[in-house]
């Protein structure tokens, strides 16, 4: 197999676990691509994360969230070994100045060698485009993220969108029976706040005989002072065992499977993928999404729209957190249009988010480097 046609994955190591959006979306990429198309990805090698007899997985111990300067000094290793100096290049992370530099260094060095790079999230990015100019394509995952790329001053024609993607599921079964609604994500003034008020309404009797369940990862900033006045606002439904609050969830599909719908009450999605996998994989479970109207967030609901498909709603934000709250509870007292948004949910998934029509997306894109 000649070592041009290895296409190198540049991200950070695929060991477990995986709990991080941008790992996990890695991962998935090696798995939804054919194994007949050898890769060189850092990682296990006696635990790859595919099997393919061509793959060369490169030994690299796991990185903290933020990689450090010793973890960044081994993958520049990995890139320049003369075994390897050939081989097409798809970095998966955010860009910064020091790789910045390091690529454009390496551009000079091989002007002939392909350079791709997957932007996870829009967050930053009109602050990216300068940094992206040295390579043959930038991959964003919403068409918000083009736009804005372009907006910046990237060349269009070299920025492709292909939407994220997650694994094949099982659907949930009438949805409205589970009577439990499901947020699962991070933490902040706003998500605490409209939370808050849905816990109140619950405890008035004012969402019928539904839970509800939280769950997210101690991971952002002021986690600890928000989860603190979340589980307070939390307590007399949590006394009556009408509401949990979970940290790391080691089964996500396990949790999905007890709810009725999913909630994004975020107003961004900073740091994160820019259509959230979570709220992705919960499509995929038939799992109705009601989710605030922010980019890139609301393109899930205008490719429902144009199939003809209502999956959940757009939420609105008002004074208060009422008109939020008072369309959780329209949804909450209408089974037959719950159902059949979960119907509609896993079909929206099916169409646009599996992992077979991104691997497929990538192929193509790859083929125009071979």
């Amino acid at each position: 197999m000649p070592v041009e046609s290895r296409w190198m994955i540049v991200c950070k190591p695929l060991r477990p676990p995986f709990n991080d959006g941008s790992t996990v979306l890695a991962r998935d990429l090696v798995r939804a691509l054919p194994s007949t198309l050898p890769l060189t990805y850092l990682g296990d090698p006696l635990r790859p994360v595919r099997a393919a007899a061509h793959d060369e997985v490169v030994d690299a111990p796991p990185m903290a969230h933020a990689p450090g300067v010793l973890d960044k000094i081994g993958v520049l290793r990995t890139l320049v070994d003369p075994r390897r100096r050939h081989q097409p290049l798809h970095f998966l992370f955010t860009p910064n100045q020091v790789t910045s530099s390091v690529l454009l260094a390496m551009r000079r060095l091989a002007p002939r060698r392909p350079m791709l790079q997957s932007l996870m999230s829009s967050h930053g990015a009109t602050r990216w485009a300068a940094m992206l100019r040295p390579l043959d394509r930038v991959v964003v995952l919403s068409d918000y993220t083009r736009y804005r790329l372009v907006e910046a001053g990237l060349d269009g024609s070299r920025v492709v969108r292909i939407y994220p993607a997650v694994a094949a599921a099982q659907a949930v079964p009438h949805p409205s029976r589970r009577r439990r609604l499901l947020y699962a994500g991070d933490l902040d003034g706003q998500v605490v706040s409209r939370l808050a008020a849905l816990a109140r309404a619950m405890s008035a009797g004012e969402v019928a005989d539904y839970a509800l369940t939280v769950a997210s990862r101690p991971k952002a900033d002021g986690d600890a002072g928000h989860r603190r006045t979340l589980r307070r606002a939390l307590a007399p439904l949590i006394d009556i065992g009408r509401a949990e609050l979970f940290g790391e969830v080691p089964d996500m599909g396990q949790l999905m499977r007890r709810c009725s719908a999913q909630l994004f009450l975020a107003d961004h999605v900073r740091r994160k993928v820019d259509l959230p996998l979570v709220a992705l994989e919960g499509l995929m479970r038939g799992l109705p999404l009601l989710a605030m109207e922010v980019p890139p967030v609301s393109e899930i609901f205008a490719l429902a729209r144009r199939a003809g498909l209502e999956p959940g709603e757009e939420l609105v934000d008002g004074r208060g957190h009422q008109p939020v709250v008072a369309a959780i509870k329209r949804w909450c007292v209408d089974d037959e249009r719950l159902d059949r948004a979960g119907h509609a949910a896993q079909a929206l998934a099916r169409q646009q988010f599996a992992l077979e029509k991104m691997g497929d997306a990538y192929c193509e894109l790859y083929k125009q480097f071979a």
